[in-house]
């Protein structure tokens, strides 16, 4: 009796076992597919403001941020350049403490319900502060401010987006200076590089003739000059 006992109890235990590996994959896999998918709808929302012309941080660059609340974050230089400058951003707003006529929320990448009970990583989280009160929407969102970068140990969050546009792009002239100069030099020094290390010139373009020097003496001989002319006679 006490054999089939203890064999019955080894077979719920077996089953229960498998039911929550099932469970557990279940959730794994619609997870990662609900990812996916918010993934998708940020990506085309973010591809249709780029045709746009507005210059967006990638939430790839985010995620260099390496660190911790209470040891502190530690940015990559590309994002440490943005800092104090106006960006915008695309993510999906996540409430603090209200839904409707919020001045105050969290971005992130992808909806918090895609985290289930684990909470989003600090480098996924961007704290966002608008000028005007906007209601909390379940779709993507494009936000337009002023980066701050946290970088003391403790802080509540690692970036905030302060003064910001909802659903609208801003335009940092002194960053897009920045960029524009920035390819200029890069593209003289590569340049310079292939004209030093014996890299062949490219050609002109078809149809084009440099400018003749006008200190250069030419080949064929000029025409000979015209002889004054002689006095009438009387």
């Amino acid at each position: 009796m006490r054999r089939r006992a203890k064999r019955d109890l080894l077979t719920l235990i077996g089953v229960v076992v498998v039911l929550t590996a099932i469970i557990g994959v279940n959730i794994y896999m619609r997870k990662e597919g609900l990812r996916g998918q918010y993934e998708a709808l940020r990506a085309a929302f973010e591809q249709k403001h780029r045709e746009k012309g507005d210059e967006l941080i990638d939430w790839k660059e985010l995620h260099q941020v390496t660190g911790t609340r209470h040891a502190g974050a530690t940015f990559p230089d590309s994002l440490k350049e943005k800092d104090g400058h106006l960006v915008n951003l695309c993510g999906f707003m996540s409430p603090i403490d209200q839904f409707k006529d919020v001045t105050e929320f969290m971005l992130l990448p992808v909806p918090m319900t895609c985290y289930f009970c684990d909470s989003p990583p600090m480098r996924d989280i961007v704290m966002v502060k608008l000028n005007k009160p906007a209601d909390m929407v379940n779709e993507p969102v494009l936000i337009g401010g002023r980066l701050e970068l946290h970088q003391g140990k403790n802080e509540l969050f690692f970036y905030t987006i302060k003064d910001a546009k909802w659903n609208e792009a801003v335009k940092d002239e002194e960053l897009s200076k920045k960029k524009l100069d920035q390819a200029h030099k890069t593209h003289l020094v590569d340049g310079f590089k292939e004209l030093r290390d014996g890299k062949p010139e490219e050609p002109l373009t078809p149809g084009y003739t440099p400018p003749v020097n006008p200190t250069t003496v030419p080949d064929t001989p000029s025409a000979a000059p015209a002889q004054p002319a002689e006095p009438a006679t009387k």
